[in-house]
């Protein structure tokens, strides 16, 4: 597989969890890729914050630093990347937070 879709597809993976309040990558520090993915493999992903702080120009938004790694069906690792997102606090900015959203009207 093109590594750049890996990328997409495992980015996008972590939407829900951990960038949906995020207004803007900011920054990605490295991109690793020890070993390949191929056609049929089964991607999971994981994500964790290591660092959060506050915008130092935007009291509404706040800076945080996600690692995520990707495996496949065999529990190998074949991606990680660290990056910086500017994301919006709770409660503030355009971006509804959660449990303002209904998911079940049509």
């Amino acid at each position: 597989m093109n590594s750049a879709l890996t990328l997409a597809i495992v980015t996008g993976m972590s939407v829900e969890d951990v960038s949906y309040r995020s207004i803007a990558n900011l920054e990605w520090s490295f991109i690793k890729l020890p070993n390949p993915v191929f056609i049929n493999d089964t991607i999971y992903a994981e994500s964790e914050i290591i660092e959060k702080r506050e915008s130092k120009s935007k009291p509404d938004r706040g800076i945080v630093t996600i690692m995520t790694r990707a495996f496949n069906q065999k529990n190998t690792l074949v991606m990680e990347f660290k990056r910086k997102s500017l994301a919006a606090k709770k409660n503030k900015g355009a971006i509804p937070d959660y449990e303002d959203i209904n998911f079940n009207e049509n």
